[in-house]
């Protein structure tokens, strides 16, 4: 999430990426052994924000788990929580490790906030080992938010992600980028839908952020949240967003012959 400053460091945001993280923990968990992450002995987490997959990854395989992130409070933290993790401050754009250092290159909510992916991309290809994977593990498409009756809540999400310098739309884009950048690719999607109760639970922050970007007037904003409640305690409410993601796999005119486990 946080490779530079990114907006969605803010408790909205991390909070949205709680409730993804639950929602798709068996697709991860179907990546996680498709990949072989269990038999790997090099990890990189790229964005590891605070830690959250970074875990997840440490007591899933016996690897050494390279993580980082370029916003320091995040790193200084992980460090002092997670054992087992060499967290580093470092921007994604410019990796100092070495070419074809690690097993695995994985990352979560990382080129939403890429505006040229495929740079983002060919950078983790080039420390990824060959016949290694790269593993976009979640990335939206708020360009199919899906909401009824139409509020217009993902139209200024949208709004929102495109003025802070996200990608609204790359979770539909990861087949291409991939493609494009020579990796073998699998494409996963997972639409979360919201439950009930967070839809009670969270439609007046919601409504409450777009107010204070100065996207709504007053006037609109209370309106918005009438109608909101209204439909919400009659059940009537629907919002879904589609997750997708992406597993690249490294691969060589002499793939057959390599082992991505081999010794270095």
């Amino acid at each position: 999430m946080s490779e530079g400053f990114c907006p969605d460091q803010s408790p909205e945001y991390y909070e949205e990426f709680l409730r993804e993280i639950e929602h798709t923990k068996d697709l991860r968990k179907k990546i996680y052994e498709k990949i072989g992450l269990k038999n790997a002995r090099r990890i990189l987490e790229v964005g590891c924000r605070q830690g959250v997959i970074s875990q997840e990854l440490r007591d899933a395989s016996d690897a050494q788990i390279t993580a980082i992130d370029s916003d320091y409070m995040n790193i200084a933290d992980n460090s002092e929580r997670i054992k087992g993790i060499e967290f580093y401050r470092e921007p994604a754009e410019k990796l100092s490790m070495r070419d074809e250092s690690f097993d695995i290159v994985i990352c979560h909510y990382f080129f939403l906030w890429k505006p040229k992916p495929f740079g983002s991309l060919m950078e983790l290809k080039r420390v990824c080992k060959k016949g290694g994977y790269i593993v976009a593990l979640a990335e939206p498409d708020y360009l199919a938010w899906i909401e009824n009756p139409d509020l217009g809540l993902g139209k200024y999400h949208i709004e929102t992600l495109q003025s802070q310098g996200g990608n609204p739309g790359v979770g539909r884009s990861l087949l291409s980028v991939f493609s494009s950048g020579g990796l073998e690719t699998e494409i996963f999607v997972n639409a979360r839908i919201w439950p009930q109760s967070e839809l009670e639970g969270c439609y007046e922050k919601e409504w409450t952020n777009i107010y204070d970007q100065g996207l709504i007037s007053e006037e609109e904003y209370k309106q918005k949240i009438a109608e909101e409640k209204q439909i919400i305690e009659n059940k009537l409410r629907i919002i879904a967003l589609p997750i997708f993601s992406a597993v690249g796999k490294k691969v060589t005119l002499l793939e057959e012959t390599i082992d991505p486990f081999d010794d270095y």
